[in-house]
């Protein structure tokens, strides 16, 4: 049993040394929570309110030859606190994580995290920059990327979160209509 545990410690050890500085983790038999903290990249508080995409990766167990398996998505949309801070619990029958983090007037920032034995408990601080063509980004990127969700019924997302995506893209348009008159 000791050798065991020692194992575990240093595989965790190991492992540790795969992911960005801002990614802090806890040994754990399996990944069941992620937090952090949403901040601009020279560690203030955000202009904008900031959401994050949440979208979870089930295994279907279907492997067809020399292809590789077959995921089934879902999403939903997780708010920080006012300060920043956030918390997401990771579904124990999902395979991996992918949170996208999305702000007015910033670049969206993914990071992708599959479950692994030995590590509990994720503590991952998103850092967002400024964008210095933010419409262009939103055209070209972000209004594609969280349309994908209001259009595709396969992520399963409710309902009340496809209309908050859906009035926050208006809004940023709008937003963009009022400038061009200006």
């Amino acid at each position: 049993m000791r050798v065991y545990f020692l194992f575990l410690l240093l595989l965790t050890a190991l492992l540790g040394g795969c992911y960005p500085e801002s990614l802090n983790f806890r040994p754990g038999w399996g990944t069941r929570m992620i937090d952090g903290t949403v901040l601009e990249e020279n560690a203030k508080v955000l202009e904008s309110q900031a959401f994050i995409i949440v979208l979870e990766y089930y295994s279907n167990f279907v492997k067809f030859e020399n292809e590789s398996p077959l995921y089934a998505p879902k999403a939903r949309v997780v708010f920080p606190e006012k300060n920043g801070n956030f918390h997401i619990s990771f579904d124990l029958k999902a395979t991996a994580i992918d949170l996208t983090f999305v702000a007015s007037g910033y670049n969206m920032q993914r990071f992708r995290f599959r479950r692994q034995l030995g590590i509990g408990e994720l503590h991952y601080d998103a850092s967002l920059s400024r964008s210095e063509v933010w419409k262009n980004e939103f055209i070209l990127q972000t209004a594609p990327f969280l349309e994908n969700f209001i259009l595709e019924q396969r992520y399963k997302m409710p309902d009340s979160q496809q209309l908050f995506l859906g009035n926050w893209l208006a809004e940023e348009r709008s937003r963009f209509a009022e400038e061009k008159e200006n």
